[in-house]
Order: structure tokens, then sequence, then C-alpha cells
């Protein structure tokens, strides 16, 4: 017998391919990530081959993931709670804990096919425009940023668990992408300028790596910079000395993976108490 859960996950998947959800997925991000790709072929005096065109569309999916993954999610349950459709889905026998789940998943697949697929094509461009693609370097972006998608999707169910209507699960979704993606890295700024008196330079210590790698983009960034720029070495250019173990690629993997499970534990404490009358 199928588990309700997985039920759900279908049922999620499939409206979002009868929305067409999945395929503009695939038109932005291949779109964007393919002129990205391009830039050092369309700018005069700007050198670059294959692996620095993934880089280029790893930026630019830095950027777009975050809110397309909000925007896919952040309604999951806070748009059925608003309609009234959410009492009928619980009067049957899906639990809450069972409806999070499979809703959850159902969006993670639809996010990370839509990503996967535009990558795919922006692969194909990369590959057309500087006559081959470093496979290794590609797939590993490619698993990264579907990576970076569901840590968002975790963080939009956990939003969505919690709100009662749109308006409040709108309002928390665009202040998440704008904390998390745009102003994160004031943080580590303001904290270096605190305690040594002065703007982060060519050298930084440790701790200020770190703690831009506390939010899924940066700790997505430091994952794909370390992908792409071989190893450490670039990382311990950038301290100016051997790199701490919390700055290894392992932690930074952890930290992407919180952010898809503890926003999501926390939506469904919320979720699990509230009063759906």
């Amino acid at each position: 017998m199928t588990a309700v859960w997985l039920t759900i996950a279908r049922k999620e998947f499939a409206d979002a391919l009868r929305s067409r959800m999945i395929w503009g997925i695939v038109a932005v991000i291949a779109v964007m990530t393919s002129l990205s790709a391009s830039i050092s072929l369309l700018v005069p005096d700007v050198e670059g081959g294959a692996e620095m065109a993934i880089g280029g569309a790893s930026q630019f999916a830095g950027l777009l993931v975050p809110i397309m993954a909000l925007i896919a999610a952040y309604l999951a349950i806070a748009g059925e709670r608003e309609s009234g459709s959410l009492k009928v889905i619980l009067g049957l026998p899906p639990s809450r804990g069972e409806v999070l789940l499979g809703k959850f998943l159902g969006r993670c697949g639809v996010v990370a096919i839509g990503l996967t697929l535009g990558f795919v094509v922006s692969g194909v461009v990369t590959t057309a425009l500087y006559g081959g693609l470093p496979v290794g370097a590609f797939v590993g972006t490619t698993l990264l940023t579907v990576l970076l998608g569901v840590s968002f999707v975790g963080i939009a169910i956990g939003i969505s668990a919690v709100t009662r209507t749109r308006a409040p699960a709108m309002t928390l979704a665009i202040t998440a992408y704008l904390g998390l993606t745009l102003l994160w890295d004031l943080a580590p700024n303001a904290v270096h300028l605190l305690v040594t008196g002065e703007m982060p330079g060519q050298v930084v210590p440790g701790w200020f790596l770190l703690l831009q790698g506390l939010s899924p983009t940066g700790a997505y960034n430091a994952l794909v910079q370390r992908l792409l720029l071989g190893g450490g070495t670039a990382v311990e250019a950038r301290l100016g000395g051997p790199e701490p173990a919390y700055l290894d690629p392992v932690v930074f993997l952890g930290i992407l993976v919180a952010w898809a499970v503890v926003p999501l534990a926390v939506g469904y404490v919320g979720f699990s108490r509230a009063d759906l009358s």
C-alpha cells in the first residue's frame, strides 16, 4: 500500500506539471545561466573558459534559485489553509506530519527537476560556446544548486506551515529572501569591523568565512568556489595560512541540510498545534 505522504508528494508534483511551474523554472534558469556562462565572450577584454562560465552561472543561480524555490513552495500549506481545502484533506487519512512531508517532497521534486533541466540546457550552451565542458565541475555545481533549492523549499514549507493566510506567508518569504540572500554579507562585514576596527581586506580570519557561509547561499557559494577553484588552495590564500577544520566542505554541506530540516521541523511544531477551525 502506498504511503500517504508519498501520494501527497505525487499530487503536488502533478499539480506543478499542470500549472507549468517546472517549465517556468527550467526556462528562467536555462536563459539566465546560459547568458551568464557566455559573459566572457560577450564582454570585451574578459578572459575565461568553461569553468569560469560555470562559476558565472552559479553566481546567477545563487540569486535566482532561492526566490524561485520560495515562490514554488510558500503557499503549499498556507494557500490551502486560507481556502479551506486543508481541512478537507486533514479530514481524510493524512496526519498533519504526513501532509507536511508530502508537500515538502513534492515541491522539492518540482524544484530539483526544474533546476536540473535548466542546468542541462546551460551545459549544452557552454559546450557549444567553449568547445568542451568540465563534467565533474558541472555535475557538482548542478547538484549543489539543487541542494540550495531544497534548502529554500524547506524554509518556504516551514513558513507556509506557521502562517494562516497568503499575505503573511508572502511577507515572510520575501523577508527570508532578502535576509538570507541579499543582506547576509553585511553581518560578517559589520562583525569584522567591530572586532578588528577595519573592513575586510584580501586576507581575512577564518571565522569571517564561516560567518559568510552560515546562510544557505553563503554555504552554496563556499562549496561552489572550492569545487571550481580546486580544493582548499583558494581558501588558504584568502586566509593567509592553514585552513581551520570548521571550514571543511562537510560543514557547509551540513549548513545547507540544516536550512532545509530546521525550518521544516519548526513549521511542523507550529502546524501540529495550530487551530484550523
